[in-house]
């Protein structure tokens, strides 16, 4: 059975881009025709994704408007963006998981191969992984007999990386649902969890987590002014790839 939900998290207030935001959020932040988040939701629908809730927070009014566009998309706030992290954002998504879904942060840019490998996966819960790209706040994997067993932006710290973690995942409900629980073990100490470094690294070696690498694969995280220089030249060789999905195969994007 494939996916039929996604989860795209778009609370953050990107403070580090600088004049880059000024204005809008970073999901807004445009490489080409379309804001960069707008990509990604086109990317996610071609896969035959029917329903994708974007976790809101800073200016989330830019968000509540892509409803005008994608009839596909609901969304929920995060009323405590400022005070959080990713993991407190994938709490207020509880109420829309019923099922495994596809979970992607809103900051970035990706080849479609990406997204097709992870959701063709036969693993219930798979990361999305590539080679070394050297993009700066790198995320590293490590890998037990080929599961996940630990993620860290220390590379240091891990006796075998696997790869860089994209910031792509499939994730199976009873993931999240352990995902959650951990999460509420840490909220009340603090709301700046990580779905990924505290949550999924932390249940990893008590579950099969498994991932797919890329070596080669072409993406880019925006989360500084470095970033998004590296991210235009990144997106132009994307842009300059042969489609990824077979346009025979794409379903219709539903717009209003």
């Amino acid at each position: 059975m494939g996916l039929s939900k996604a989860v795209i998290l778009a609370a953050g207030k990107g403070q580090r881009l600088g004049h880059l935001t000024m204005g809008v959020p970073k999901g807004f932040i445009s490489l080409g025709e379309e804001t960069i988040i707008e990509e990604s939701i086109e990317k996610i629908l071609l896969l035959g994704i029917k329903e994708i809730l974007i976790v809101t927070g800073y200016m989330d009014y830019f968000y509540e408007q892509l409803k005008n566009k994608f009839n596909s998309i609901t969304t929920v706030k995060n009323e405590k963006f400022a005070e959080s992290g990713t993991m407190y954002s994938l709490y207020c998504a509880r109420n829309f998981i019923d099922d495994k879904f596809l979970l992607l942060e809103s900051d970035l840019i990706f080849e479609s191969r990406g997204l097709v490998d992870v959701v063709e996966s036969s693993r219930e819960n798979c990361l999305l992984l590539s080679g070394r790209t050297q993009g700066g706040d790198e995320v590293y994997v490590e890998e037990v007999e080929g599961m996940v067993s630990k993620i860290s932006k220390d590379s240091k710290c891990l006796e075998n990386v696997a790869g860089e973690f994209v910031g792509i995942s499939k994730i199976s409900v009873s993931l999240f649902r352990k995902m959650i629980q951990a999460g509420q073990e840490k909220f009340d100490t603090t709301l700046h969890v990580d779905y990924d470094m505290d949550c999924i690294s932390g249940i990893a070696k008590e579950n099969d987590i498994f991932f797919k690498k890329i070596d080669d694969l072409l993406w880019a995280e925006i989360d500084n002014e470095s970033q998004f220089i590296r991210a235009t030249k990144i997106y132009d060789q994307i842009l300059a790839q042969p489609q990824n999905i077979s346009p025979t195969s794409m379903p219709t994007l539903v717009l209003k």
